[in-house]
């Protein structure tokens, strides 16, 4: 029989702060509204994955399993989630 010999050389801390989504929106007054003949105008900007804080050393501390029972956690380096900025 084999043994079995566990050790944390390959586990870190993989705890994290994570803003996802922004969004703001500023409607502008009426006075200015209606010099170009408008009732209302409005502008929008929302950013989506805006910062992470960690000290987790690969591209995302949410770590991407292949859904495998034998390797629950294991990060198989997956991209990092991309940022967007949407204006509207």
């Amino acid at each position: 029989m084999t043994r079995h010999v566990f050790s944390d050389w390959a586990v870190e801390d993989g705890s994290f702060l994570r803003l996802n989504t922004v969004s703001l929106g500023y409607t502008l007054p009426s006075e200015i509204i209606k010099q170009i003949r408008l009732q209302n105008l409005r502008f929008y900007v929302s950013c989506y994955n805006v910062f992470v804080l960690t000290n987790y050393s690969g591209f995302d501390p949410e770590v991407s399993s292949r859904s495998n029972v034998l390797t629950p956690g294991v990060d198989y380096s997956a991209y990092p989630k991309s940022r967007q900025l949407l204006l509207v």
